[in-house]
């Protein structure tokens, strides 16, 4: 069934059986990050979470995914000291932390069908997924340092290092080059590469698949996996102890367990 959203100016949010979809929809910009999308985003998420959507789909309406901060839209501060423009730049800042966080600890599996270029901050939206899909024509392009003299955000350099390590990262970082789909998904960047008239529906069957799985187990494979490259393993056996132990014998893994006996496939409940 589906569910009533609120209204975005930047965003769509769409929820039906269990799926939310959240499409950046600022076609005519490429989907460009404004003020209101920093904010909608954050927001969508958790009325995803609180409509009971067990999986949630992002992706660009029209031809792009996302092409990073709105350069024609944001207006520059007014003039003022160093120390308070500095002061100014970090309180704006607090925006793109809010999203980081809200996109990388998001209650629910996260999709990502990256239709066409993730230019910028864009980067940084796209590798938060969990499940990485990018259509064969899409591109990364990180444009901070050669083009805007800026370092790259929205998470983009922290994620990137992990999935390709530093020399390609900073490669990427430093010179700016497009990164086609294919080399995405070479270099680890992406789970997938789909035809472009393919993603959407791929995209869905995968949230599908996800949204019929184990949503605590879920959750917690992503908190392991995040944690795994700054833990030693002895930490890392602990955490997993942690996740592990209200797991076994729960009703999802008792369900689990009837499933694989009863040769079917699991039916895990609906919270």
């Amino acid at each position: 069934m589906t569910q009533p959203a609120p209204a975005f100016q930047a965003i769509t949010l769409a929820i039906a059986d269990d799926i939310a979809q959240l499409t950046l929809n600022r076609p005519a910009s490429l989907n460009a990050l404004n003020a209101e999308m920093f904010q909608e985003i954050p927001q969508a998420i958790e009325q995803a979470s609180l409509a009971g959507a067990r999986a949630l789909l992002i992706t660009g309406a029209g031809r792009g995914f996302c092409s990073g901060a709105d350069l024609v839209g944001r207006p520059f501060a007014p003039e003022v000291t160093e120390a308070q423009r500095i002061a100014i730049n970090r309180l704006g800042f607090e925006k793109v932390i809010t999203l980081v966080r809200a996109l990388n600890e998001a209650p629910m599996p996260v999709v990502c069908a990256i239709n066409g270029v993730a230019a910028g901050g864009g980067v940084g939206i796209a590798l938060a997924g969990d499940v990485i899909l990018m259509a064969a024509s899409a591109r990364f392009v990180l444009t901070f340092v050669p083009k805007l003299g800026l370092v790259p955000d929205v998470g983009a350099t922290w994620l990137m290092s992990r999935l390709a390590g530093r020399a390609r990262t900073l490669a990427a970082s430093l010179l700016g080059d497009a990164i086609s789909a294919q080399d995405a998904e070479r270099w680890g960047l992406v789970a997938r590469v789909i035809d472009d008239a393919a993603l959407h529906a791929e995209a869905m069957a995968i949230c599908r698949r996800l949204a019929d799985g184990p949503q605590v187990a879920v959750v917690g494979t992503r908190r392991l996996v995040d944690a795994a490259p700054e833990m030693p393993i002895g930490a890392h056996i602990l955490l997993e102890r942690d996740l592990q132990s209200p797991l076994i014998g729960s009703a999802e893994h008792r369900e689990g367990i009837a499933a694989f006996r009863e040769k079917r496939p699991a039916r895990f409940a609906r919270g």
